[in-house]
């Protein structure tokens, strides 16, 4: 582990134990633990998920619906760790009052813990809502430019209201939002899902959706995101299933 990492690591220890030793912390210990890379925390609680699934034979997820989407699935039961496998929440953790939600990715094969970020699942459920106004008043979605079968652009002129964009936390670059012809609104990660494949250096496996190399190639998932296929080395927004 690099030197710096075992600095926030050792830091990280101390503000847990200030934690429960000494109650609720002081805004500039909260302060502190929020800087904290989110690399050392995620390297905390992959240990603790291993080590808990080493002992019991099972995971430490919350039960969720059957049809909840693939990657915000597996969120972890904080719950099931503490305080054996971990001292006390993540500093970033939701459970915290941080930005992020913990699940895991590939349970099956490789359990792998992975953050979803909660503003933007509050940006897209922002933009829905508005959408879902819209179609309650004129009976219509507000579809704009169609960029792949079944999926189109928000059209925020129709909403009134400025473009939009999400930014990426993979890339930094601004994502743009997209709807179905359901009016199901999510986030178009192709930009992200081609840079990480570039980067990387990976191939996508035939007949696989390429999200899950964004997911494995960074420290996020792509949370409210649509299935996506490779066409001509390109990730494209697949068809949808017309079940």
């Amino acid at each position: 582990m690099p030197a710096a990492n075992r600095k926030a690591f050792a830091l990280v220890l101390l503000l847990f134990l200030t934690s429960l030793l000494g109650g609720c912390l002081y805004p500039e210990e909260r302060r502190a633990e929020n800087q904290v890379p989110s690399t050392v925390y995620l390297e905390m609680v992959q240990k603790a998920v291993e080590q808990f699934q080493a002992e019991s034979g099972v995971l430490p997820i919350v039960t969720k619906p059957f049809d909840t989407p693939v990657f915000e699935k597996y969120e972890i039961d904080f719950n099931r760790l503490i305080p054996r496998y971990l001292p006390d929440y993540p500093g970033n953790s939701f459970e915290k009052g941080g930005i992020y939600k913990y699940v895991l990715i590939d349970v099956e094969t490789n359990p792998t813990v992975r953050l979803i970020h909660l503003g933007i699942v509050s940006q897209v459920a922002d933009v829905q809502q508005a959408v879902d106004r819209y179609f309650s008043y004129y009976g219509q979605w507000p579809l704009g430019e169609q960029v792949a079968s079944g999926y189109y652009r928000v059209d925020f002129a129709k909403l009134n209201t400025d473009p939009q964009q999400v930014t990426s936390m993979v890339s930094n670059q601004l994502l743009p939002f997209v709807i179905n012809e359901q009016g199901v609104v999510g986030i178009d990660y192709a930009a992200d899902i081609a840079a990480v494949i570039r980067s990387a250096k990976v191939t996508v496996p035939a007949n696989s959706d390429p999200r899950h190399v964004l997911a494995r190639e960074s420290m996020y998932v792509p949370v409210k995101s649509f299935a996506y296929a490779m066409k001509e080395g390109e990730p494209v927004l697949a068809q949808p299933d017309p079940h």
